[in-house]
């Protein structure tokens, strides 16, 4: 019940940001900060136990193998967390130097990921035993090396974009949003920590059960959603006093 309104509350944030921004999809400054939160909104959802039961024994039927869904909701926080540090690039540097950076220190590892990770799911645990929420599957020795690769390249790619924002800060208009967008940083860090530890030390695993892991990724999202909503609404107001 308290992970359903978790949630709940989290697809509503990320829901009404998504239309506060509805317009920023053909904004080339802002459509990377709408993608990361439309991929967050995707990814919790698959992750969710409502998708394990009823998305997950249909992908079951046609490809023999459970939680398929978290695996791709999985490969989504990853394009969510690229989407960051692309947001954050374009405020620092000109279009060929961040192109350059993002292919180079984002694209390449993060594509690289994602094979990986399939087949470290296909092998274990993670593909073969079912539970509604896949945090609580039991890790063998493929599904912790699986944990270990998916939470590393987000750690990795949530410090790349942290280190970004932490310049960004000391521009005093860009500070207060760079300092919300920090602590949903520091939110998914902390959920890719809590689920490394859990899956190095597996007596840990049935005493944690997933609740902090899905905590701080639920805020790290939500906070990403109003924050970027709240910005857009404060440039929207600014242009129109502009024109007036």
């Amino acid at each position: 019940m308290a992970l359903t309104v978790l949630i709940t509350i989290t697809m509503v944030c990320i829901g009404w940001s998504l239309w506060i921004r509805r317009v920023t999809w053909s904004c080339r400054w802002e459509v990377a900060a709408t993608l990361n939160i439309a991929m967050q909104g995707a990814a919790v959802l698959l992750m969710s136990p409502i998708a394990s039961e009823t998305l997950g024994p249909v992908l079951h039927r046609y490809t023999g193998k459970w939680n398929l869904e978290d695996y791709l909701g999985h490969d989504l926080y990853i394009v969510a967390a690229s989407a960051i540090v692309y947001n954050a690039l374009g405020r620092l540097q000109d279009d060929d130097s961040m192109r350059l950076s993002f292919k180079q220190y984002v694209e390449r590892p993060a594509t690289l990921c994602i094979p990986v990770l399939l087949a470290t799911f296909w092998l274990g645990n993670g593909s073969s035993v079912y539970r509604a929420d896949f945090f609580t599957v039991p890790t063998d020795f493929w599904l912790s090396v699986y944990w270990i690769v998916l939470c590393g390249m987000l750690i990795y790619l949530l410090g790349y974009g942290g280190r970004a924002l932490l310049i960004l800060r000391r521009d005093p208009r860009s500070r207060s949003i760079a300092t919300v967008y920090l602590i949903a940083t520091a939110s998914g860090i902390l959920a890719c920590g809590i689920r490394i530890a859990t899956s190095l030390l597996p007596e840990l695993q049935p005493l944690e059960n997933g609740r902090m892991v899905w905590f701080f990724a639920c805020t790290c999202g939500a906070v990403f959603a109003l924050s970027a909503a709240q910005s857009w609404r404060q440039k929207l107001r600014g242009s129109t006093t502009v024109k007036r």
